[in-house]
């Protein structure tokens, strides 16, 4: 036999591994594409802000004006110019849900506001009005 008849007959040794990788690329490609991916349970977590609240007590502060336009803060005589920093105080204590102003008849309109302006100036906590 000749050299160029043996040639011929060996089998070919050699496999053409494009089509099956393009194969692979393609499955993985569309099982990724599928998959579903779960998400992790969270733990709700309170806040702190809610416990904070819930610790600090709820105070209603007094605020009373007599005839002679003397300003009393839960029975306690005060200056219009101390009217702030006493309700400041008060609000240190503990968080201010609302203000009680009872004014006199006979009391001047000048006190009320002024004391309105101080308690305004100190918190934002609604303030209920009433006549003595």
């Amino acid at each position: 036999m000749s050299k160029k008849h043996q040639l011929a007959m060996q089998p070919s040794a050699n496999v053409d591994m494009n089509p099956m990788l393009d194969i692979v690329f393609i499955l993985l490609i569309f099982f990724i594409v599928t998959a579903s991916f779960s998400k992790e349970p969270v733990l709700d977590i309170s806040k702190q802000d809610k416990a904070a609240r819930s610790l600090t007590p709820t105070l209603t502060p007094q605020i009373n004006i007599d005839d002679k336009n003397q300003i009393f803060l839960n029975g306690r005589q005060i200056d219009v110019d101390a009217i702030a920093i006493n309700i400041a105080r008060v609000a240190a204590k503990g968080e201010i849900t609302s203000i009680g102003l009872k004014a006199h008849a006979q009391s001047e309109h000048n006190t009320l506001v002024q004391v309105l302006d101080a308690v305004k100036s100190q918190t934002s906590a609604p303030v209920s009005l009433a006549s003595i």
